[in-house]
C-alpha cells in the first residue's frame, strides 16, 4: 500500500502532485482519491479500512505512505490523523448527516447540527450549525474526466467562537454520489479538497 500512497508530507516539501492515471487507478484492488491540503500539492490515498460506526455508513480511513490518515463517513470528513498542522479528532451527532441522506433528495435550505473536537489547543465540544443550499450545475474534472455535477454549499456557523467557514460539495447528477469536496476540518486548520476516484464497493459512502 505504501508504494501506492503519496504522503501529505510531499506537500510540505515541495513535491509536485500526484497523478495516477485510470488504468492505474482501476488495476488497483483498493478504492481511493486525491487529496490536497489548502493550495498545496494534490496527494494520492488508498482506502486502508472500512470501520463499523454507529451509523448505517462505516468510516472510511484513507492512508497515505506516511501514516496520515483521513476518515471519512458519507463523503464528509469526521477525522483526521498526524496531520502536520492540527487535527480534527471527532466529530459527533445524534441526526443523520445530511450527506448520508442525499442533498439531491432534501428541500433546500436544510439545517443540521454536529459536535466536533480538534487539536492543537484541545477544543472539545464545539457545536457546529449547518445551512445546506443547493447551487449551480457545474462541469468538475474528475482526473481529466469531465463531470456533470450539482454544486451544494453548506455554510458553518461555530457559535460559541462567533466563526463561519463554507464547505462545498459537487454530487455527481447521474448517480447522486460526492466527487468532489472542499471542507473545513475546523477553525484555523486547513482545508482538505477530496476527488473520488474509485468509489467504495461496500456500501454507501459518498
Amino acid at each position: 500500500m505504501q508504494n501506492f500512497s503519496d504522503s501529505f508530507k510531499f506537500a510540505y516539501q515541495g513535491f509536485p502532485d500526484a497523478h495516477k492515471s485510470w488504468e492505474e487507478i482501476d488495476a488497483l484492488p483498493y478504492a481511493s482519491l486525491y487529496a490536497q491540503l489548502d493550495n498545496g500539492p494534490q496527494g494520492f490515498m488508498v482506502l486502508a479500512f472500512a470501520e463499523p460506526s454507529q451509523h448505517p455508513s462505516p468510516n472510511l480511513k484513507w492512508l497515505s505512505g506516511d501514516n496520515e490518515m483521513l476518515v471519512t463517513r458519507n463523503g464528509r470528513l469526521v477525522k483526521t490523523v498526524n496531520l502536520t498542522d492540527g487535527n480534527l479528532m471527532a466529530t459527533y451527532t445524534d441526526s443523520p448527516d445530511p450527506l448520508s441522506v442525499g442533498l439531491a433528495t432534501m428541500i433546500m435550505p436544510h439545517t443540521w447540527s454536529r459536535t466536533i473536537d480538534w487539536q492543537p489547543g484541545n477544543h472539545s465540544g464545539y457545536r457546529a450549525d449547518s445551512i445546506f443550499k443547493r447551487g449551480k450545475t457545474q462541469s468538475v474534472s474528475v482526473n481529466g474526466t469531465p463531470v456533470q455535477t450539482t454544486h451544494y454549499i453548506e455554510l458553518v456557523t461555530i457559535p460559541a467562537l462567533n466563526v463561519q467557514y463554507t464547505n462545498d460539495y459537487w454530487l455527481a447528477n447521474d448517480t447522486g454520489r460526492i466527487v468532489k469536496s472542499y471542507q473545513h476540518l475546523a477553525p484555523n486548520l486547513p482545508a482538505v479538497t477530496l476527488t473520488h476516484l474509485k468509489p467504495y464497493q461496500g456500501g454507501a459512502d459518498e
